[in-house]
Formats: C-alpha cells, sequence, structure tokens
C-alpha cells in the first residue's frame, strides 16, 4: 500500500496506545501529551484529505490481516471519513485546551491523568466509527465511547455527576442491547459483518421478496437504538443532568462529539448497509421525521423555560440532535448534506458555548441562574464575544454557521411531499424563534449593565490557551458560513463516495 493509506490504522491504534501512557505520565504532562496525540491526528486527518483530493483518487480499503470473510477487519477511508477525521479531534483539541482552568479541580484528587487517558479513548473510538467497515467492530467501539463518555461525567465525583452518570449508562445500555440485537439478528440473515458484503445480501433478499419483515425489524431495532444514544426525542431525558453536572471540558465532549459518533454510525447503515430505498420501503424514515421534528419543538420549549445556564444550554442540545435528525429523515442527496452540515456546525457551536458559559460563570461567582448572570460578558468580553457568535449561530443569523444549516433543511424539506414540507417549514420556523427568544434574551442579559456594580467594570484575565482555544472555535462557527460552497461540495462527494 501507498504508505499515507496506512494514516487511519496508525491514528486509531496511536490514540489507543496514547491512552495508557497517559494514564502513567504526571498531569502536566499528561494533558500537554493529550494535546500533541490530538493535533497529531488533526494532521493526520488533514493529510489524508489533502493526497486524496490532490490525486483526484476514490476512496481505499485497509484489509487488517488479509483474512476471509466475515472474519476479516477493513478500514475503509474516502474524502468525508478524512475530514470528519481531522474535523472531530481538533474540535476535541479546543474542548481540551480550554478546559484546563477546571482540571484544578481534579488536579485535588489526582485525576487529571486519568482524565486525559479517558479522553484519547474517546477519540480512538470516534476515530475508529469514522473508518471501520465492519459492524461488529463498530459496535466495540461503540461500548468503548458509551463506556469513555459516562466516565467524563463521573469525573467530578459530585452527587449530581453520579446520578447523571448512572442514567446515561442505563439508557445507554438499552440502546446498545437494540443495536447488538439488529446485529445479531441481521448475521443470522446474511452471514456477513463486513457493510458492502451485508449491502449485497440485503438487496438480494429485498429483490427476492423474502424476509422483508424481519429486515424491517433490523432496520428499526437499529435505528431505535442509535436515537436513545444520541438522545433524540423522545430518549432525551439524561441530557439536562448529563451536560449540566459534568466539568465544562466534558460537557463540551459530551455534546459536540459523542452523540455525532453515533449519528454517523447510523448514516452508514442507512447508506452502506441497508439502502436509502430500503430505508423508505421500511417506512423508518417516519420514525425519524416524527421523532426529529418533536425534538425541535420540545427541546427548545424545555430551554425556554429553564432558568439554569448551563441546563438551557443542555436542553438547546435536544433541539439541535433533532435538526441532524431531521436531515436524515429527508433523505439521500439534500437531506443528508444538511445533516452533515448541521453536525459540524453543532460541533463548532455547541462546545464553544459550554467552554465560554464556564468562564461566564467564573467571573460571576459560579453562579448558575440566569438572572444572577447579568453582566459577565463584560466582566469577560473577549468570552461574552464567544458565547454571542456560538448563541448566534445556534440560532441561525447571518455570518454563521447555522443559517446555512436552516437554509438546507429548509431546501430539503422543499424535495418532499407538500404535507412533509409544509409540518418541517413549521417546525423549523417555530423552533427558529424559540432560539431567538432564550438565547437572545440571555445574550441581552449577558451584556446588561449589573446593578450590582459601581465603577468601571472589573475584567478578568485567563490563560492565553482556553482563549486562544475558544476564539478558535468562534472563528470556526464563522468560517462555516463564508466556507459553505466548498464544504458542500466535499460532502457531495464524500457522499458519492460513502
Amino acid at each position: 500500500m501507498i504508505w499515507w493509506q496506512n494514516l487511519p490504522f496508525f491514528s486509531i491504534i496511536g490514540s489507543l496506545l496514547s491512552a495508557s501512557i497517559a494514564f502513567i505520565l504526571p498531569r502536566k504532562r499528561a494533558r500537554h501529551f493529550t494535546l500533541l496525540i490530538l493535533g497529531l491526528d488533526v494532521l493526520s486527518g488533514l493529510l489524508l484529505l489533502h493526497r486524496i483530493i490532490l490525486l483526484n483518487a476514490g476512496p481505499f480499503v485497509f484489509q487488517m490481516g488479509h483474512f476471509p470473510m466475515p472474519w476479516g477487519n477493513v478500514i475503509r477511508c474516502g474524502v468525508l471519513e478524512a475530514f470528519l477525521a481531522s474535523f472531530f479531534p481538533a474540535v476535541m483539541l479546543c474542548a481540551v485546551a480550554a478546559g484546563q482552568p477546571s482540571l484544578e479541580e481534579l488536579s485535588e484528587k489526582n485525576r487529571e491523568s486519568l482524565s486525559c487517558a479517558i479522553v484519547l479513548l474517546l477519540i480512538t473510538a470516534l476515530l475508529a466509527q469514522i473508518y471501520s467497515n465492519d459492524l461488529f467492530t463498530c459496535y466495540v467501539f461503540l461500548e468503548i465511547m458509551t463506556l469513555t463518555a459516562c466516565a467524563l461525567i463521573v469525573l467530578r465525583d459530585s452527587g449530581r455527576a453520579l446520578m447523571a452518570g448512572m442514567r446515561y449508562m442505563v439508557l445507554n445500555l438499552v440502546g446498545s442491547g437494540l443495536f447488538l440485537l439488529g446485529i445479531v439478528l441481521l448475521y443470522s440473515l446474511t452471514g456477513h459483518l463486513l457493510m458492502e458484503p451485508l449491502h449485497s445480501s440485503i438487496q438480494a433478499l429485498s429483490q427476492a421478496g423474502t424476509h422483508h419483515r424481519s429486515l424491517t425489524i433490523i432496520l428499526a431495532l437499529m435505528t431505535v437504538g442509535l436515537c436513545v444514544k444520541s438522545a433524540l426525542f423522545p430518549f432525551h431525558s439524561w441530557v439536562p443532568d448529563a451536560y449540566s453536572s459534568a466539568l465544562p471540558s466534558s460537557n463540551a465532549i459530551l455534546s459536540s462529539l459523542v452523540s455525532k459518533g453515533y449519528i454517523l454510525l447510523l448514516l452508514k447503515i442507512y447508506v452502506r448497509v441497508f439502502g436509502w430505498d430500503l430505508v423508505l420501503a421500511s417506512r423508518v424514515d417516519h420514525l425519524l421525521l416524527l421523532f426529529s421534528l418533536s425534538g425541535l419543538v420540545v427541546g427548545s420549549l424545555e430551554a425556554l423555560r429553564t432558568t439554569h445556564f448551563l441546563r438551557m444550554i443542555a436542553w438547546s442540545s435536544v433541539a439541535q440532535i433533532g435538526y441532524i435528525y431531521l436531515g436524515l429523515a429527508l433523505g439521500a442527496g439534500l437531506g443528508y448534506r444538511a445533516a452533515l452540515f448541521h453536525l459540524c456546525v453543532h460541533a463548532a457551536a455547541k462546545s464553544l458555548l459550554f467552554l465560554s458559559a464556564d468562564m461566564l460563570q467564573r467571573v460571576s461567582e459560579n453562579r448558575d441562574r440566569i438572572q444572577c448572570l447579568r453582566g459577565a460578558a463584560r466582566r469577560s468580553p473577549v468570552f461574552g464575544l464567544c458565547w454571542t457568535i456560538a448563541a448566534f449561530s445556534m440560532v441561525g443569523l447571518p455570518f454563521t454557521g447555522g443559517l446555512i444549516s436552516k437554509l438546507l433543511l429548509g431546501e430539503a424539506a422543499l424535495s418532499h411531499s407538500r404535507i412533509v414540507a409544509i409540518i418541517s417549514l413549521l417546525a423549523l420556523a417555530l423552533s427558529s424563534f424559540l432560539h431567538i427568544l432564550y438565547f437572545l434574551r440571555t445574550v441581552i442579559l449577558l451584556w446588561s449593565p449589573d446593578p450590582e456594580t459601581t465603577g468601571p467594570v472589573p475584567s478578568v484575565r485567563v490563560g492565553g490557551t482556553p482563549l486562544l482555544a475558544c476564539c478558535t472555535l468562534a472563528v470556526a462557527s464563522i468560517a462555516l458560513f463564508f466556507l459553505a460552497d466548498p464544504l458542500l461540495q466535499l460532502f457531495s462527494l464524500g457522499l458519492s463516495q460513502f
């Protein structure tokens, strides 16, 4: 093989081995080592993307061990995989770098090295989800991702965090069980675990007109299992506690990246395993449409009702996950492009919301009530500006990536039947209006003068690393608007090769 085609394998194995090294390093060295490994993962993905585009090559396959099917394990990489393999570690790098001030709490409990090992295990699982072309391997790393995400929640070791971690684990194990049951049934029907042979066998069964009900049940089990794990309505009850109890860097990683790994796996199942025609025939897309549209409205209403800062951001994640699943429900082509674009928009903006929110709370005596944060942006203007940019992106205001996402979703909805288009557009409009109410209300409050403060507004200085990380995510949220055309072309090319 060409040397650069080995990069996906070495990215996964290197991150996995690095987790063991980080665990035994002193806390500062472990943190620096983790940032280094994440940076190398970013460079690896960018190099892959550059080589694939430069050589105008299609996706390539790395067959590990050259074992025959169905025991072989295959890594597959194309344009879309290479882009996500650089984008996800980049967001995680910013989250870890910006969350350094909160790690002092872990230092007192000698858990900072442990947290670094967990982060590296999590990026290993995410990279495996991106590259793996084997359904059972995806399941194995799915469980690694679940366990590491739960560990990130309970690192704080408070009562709320432990309860949130328990709820997260119980509901996610239900989703894992449903997904594993789908894999077992699918293997019993086809005898394959690799995605391309699975696709051929499923298409043959579909054309023969046999096992239609069985295939529908399997697809529904896998879909619902991954919906539970990614917190799509009505399986979202663990989100507010989990995203408001963990450390800021953990909140950023959980909300912006972990759910994306589950969604990406579902996209692989729809495209590589079953095919969109079979998804349409099974009517599973109707189920997704119902869940996603409900999530848009319910998540936004709950975010409007809550009076807690972090819980408001957490509830908005329920609505944003609904946007991504709405793109999947609207189908191949326009819908998938919209889902992928909003996946990137949400990863950058949601991570920035949690990270900058931590800084705004720090300059407000760590208070969590929204009304108690009046003037916080004036005390920390840079982080206030970062939070404002991320909020504008979630609302979908001009010059942010969120505007492109909502336009793409509206375009995808208009390509469907009249009733689907009307319902989808109404839900999008209602959700956007609710987003304006609670996000812009909070922005105004953050920038309003605090009547209890007399004289000049005291400013708070923080280290350069968290500041640089948050500014990077803010620039990314804006850059997604101006770079929308090349990104959409890349997504179209990637989906055609996916």
